[in-house]
């Protein structure tokens, strides 16, 4: 069971239970909510830079 960092809040996510995912350069994304999965999508180059 693989855990990644939520870019956006930095909470710990389960890939198998995370809320959805997303790709940007070639890169995976987990987030623990849908509305953290909105505000990476709305601007990825601000949150991929802290992950």
């Amino acid at each position: 069971m693989a855990t990644h960092t939520d870019p956006v809040c930095g909470m710990q996510v389960d890939e198998q239970r995370s809320a959805g995912v997303s790709e940007y350069k070639n890169k995976t994304y987990y987030f623990c909510s849908q509305t953290c999965k909105q505000k990476f999508d709305a601007s990825p180059e601000r949150y991929a830079k802290q992950a």
